[in-house]
């Protein structure tokens, strides 16, 4: 069996394959991005999802053959190494296979949604989660990125941005800048507020964070839905921003201008407004793009297994 794992800012997803890829198991856990959680959490999270996982498999004679983590804000080799190491450390005190016999290999969460959607890891992915990125990956195996430097930095077109602006424009509308806005009492309701003057206490308390900014984007997509003439505004905007990095990324290769494009994340999957802005402004700049977007594509996580499975047979290094 193979082992794949999601890891992201908000959640993380786990499965199991068999050898013929049949999905064995799966599950979901809390953040293990790095960037958004401390490293200690991570590497906490990540080894309790872990241990979840391989306790659904009923026949733990079974060996692990590899695992396959593709890990959001894991970027820099020092980290795929310390993420690397604390599975391996999992494996062992778990009795499970010695990294000699079960190989781990930590690649970009682009690798793996391009090897659920596509079945291979070459062309470029779009993903819009509680952050956004855009990569590429030629068939030489060049690798290139456009955006995910965090929330202070970028993160244009994401879960987070969308669910800040969204909290802006209530407070805006409150303060009389803006119209009135439905955003309004569907933040009431979310978090049991009596009147959106609350929110400041609300918001700048310590345990509000980027998930929680992030859940508002949820808020933002429903209000569009109904019409409301500022949350759509917002996410054609943010769209329409993801839209301009994808075009500065595919511009740096002239493979990726003929390459599938990949649309990927919860905000492609739940915001048809976002989905059809993003396709159509990215559309203007590259006419011959073969866009992809696959709701009924295997979960990334069962691309990491289906990776790890691949890389096995190719007996390729950690």
């Amino acid at each position: 069996m193979y082992g794949g794992i999601d890891g992201g800012g908000t959640n993380t997803d786990a499965a199991i394959i068999s050898e013929s890829g049949e999905i064995l198991a799966r599950l979901s856990g809390g953040p293990t991005n790095p960037h958004s959680v401390s490293t200690e959490q991570a590497i906490s999270e990540l080894q309790r999802v872990l241990e979840q996982l391989f306790n659904l498999i009923s026949d733990l004679s079974t060996n692990c053959e590899g695992i396959c983590l593709g890990m959001s804000g894991v970027d820099t080799i020092q980290e795929r190494q310390l993420i690397a190491e604390a599975v391996n450390n999992y494996m062992k005190s778990r009795n499970r296979q010695a990294s000699e016999g079960c190989p781990i290999w930590v690649v970009s969460e682009g690798e793996i949604a391009l090897m659920a959607s596509l079945g291979h890891t070459h062309g470029v992915l779009c993903i819009s989660g509680t952050g956004s990125i855009v990569y590429g990956f030629t068939r030489e195996g060049e690798r290139y990125r456009a955006g995910g430097w965090g929330h202070l930095l970028g993160d244009e077109g994401s879960g987070y941005r969308i669910g800040q602006r969204a909290l802006q424009v209530v407070m805006q509308s409150y303060d009389g800048v803006l119209p009135p806005t439905c955003l309004t009492p569907l933040l009431l309701k979310k978090l049991n507020l009596r009147d959106i003057s609350e929110l400041k206490t609300r918001v700048y308390q310590t345990d509000w964070g980027k998930t929680e900014t992030a859940s508002i984007a949820r808020l933002a997509i429903e209000a569009a839905e109904l019409g409301d003439e500022a949350a759509r505004a917002l996410i054609i905007d943010e769209a329409s921003q993801l839209a301009d990095t994808a075009k500065a990324l595919i511009a740096r290769h002239p493979e990726f201008a003929s390459t599938p494009v990949v649309l990927s994340g919860s905000m492609f999957r739940y915001a048809a407004l976002f989905r059809s802005t993003f396709i159509q402004k990215l559309s203007e700049y590259y006419e011959e793009l073969d866009l992809v977007y696959r709701e009924d594509a295997p979960a990334p996580a069962v691309g990491a297994a289906q990776l790890a499975r691949r890389r096995c047979s190719l007996n390729e290094s950690f």
